[in-house]
């Protein structure tokens, strides 16, 4: 993109569609706050109490209106993606300006609006793995998700009895070279991800493997089942005893085998 164009064109188309998003966001949460707000002024004008009484009955309802507000957003957001046009984030390479990259931003705005606005209330319950789901991850069943930082969910699975742990970064999109890149991100059955590790784009991690904590899985790398990886960036500290004793067997029987191929 010439520096000339982005000087002219880029910062304000930008700005343009980031004011756009903040449209986009009031009216979806002015909607999930219909029914909270509008259950709150039907109990203060029947509300037979008076006082102090009052008062505490009203606030009280007004906390809990922030909890069906919640519920309202869970269910009300996944459905706006089909509405939006941004069902979810495409796969593949796409420069910034672009309807790729466009629904991508928007489908995303979606998930952030539940970040900041109740899902650490949802944590490590099966509410939040619902949320995921109905955003369109494929999900197996008791899945454990101690994060808010979770995007992509179209291109995420993760299979059964897996724990995602606390402040993990799981995505499915990279920023590179003034493109969006987007890959699939695999985690398999029984899998233990420890807090604050990062999954990048394209990551597989196979069945009853563990990431350590703090660990960063750069884009593409693969787990093998039952691996425990580790570090910035992530590497293999420890294979499953059987692949172990396999991997020691494998050149004194290919020996042997060649030896009696010589007799």
């Amino acid at each position: 993109m010439p520096a000339r164009w982005r000087q002219l064109i880029f910062t304000p188309l930008h700005t343009a569609v980031t004011l756009l998003l903040f449209v986009e966001v009031s009216v979806l949460a002015g909607l999930a706050a219909f029914p909270a707000v509008k259950g709150w002024l039907l109990l203060r004008d029947r509300l037979p109490l008076h006082g102090d009484a009052r008062l505490l009955v009203l606030c009280v309802a007004a906390a809990l209106g922030y909890f069906v507000f919640g519920l309202a957003l869970l269910l009300l957001l996944p459905a706006a993606r089909f509405v939006l046009l941004a069902p979810g984030t495409p796969e593949g390479r796409f420069p910034y300006l672009s309807w790729g990259a466009w629904r991508w931003a928007s489908f995303n705005t979606l998930t952030l609006i539940y970040r900041f606005a109740f899902i650490n209330w949802i944590r490590v319950t099966p509410l939040i793995a619902l949320f995921h789901r109905l955003m369109g991850m494929r999900l197996g069943a008791r899945v454990q998700f101690n994060t808010a930082v979770v995007a992509d969910q179209n291109l995420i699975t993760v299979g059964d009895d897996s724990v995602v742990g606390g402040d993990v970064t799981l995505v499915a999109h990279s920023a590179e070279a003034g493109e969006l890149v987007t890959a699939p991100v695999r985690i398999g059955s029984r899998v233990t991800i420890g807090i604050m590790a990062v999954i990048l784009p394209g990551c597989v991690i196979g069945d009853g493997a563990t990431v350590a904590a703090g660990a960063v899985l750069a884009k593409g790398t693969v787990v093998g089942p039952g691996e425990l990886w580790g570090g910035v960036p992530a590497r293999c500290l420890a294979r499953p005893a059987a692949a172990q004793a396999s991997g020691a067997a494998g050149p004194a029987a290919t020996g042997s085998a060649a030896g009696r191929d010589r007799r």
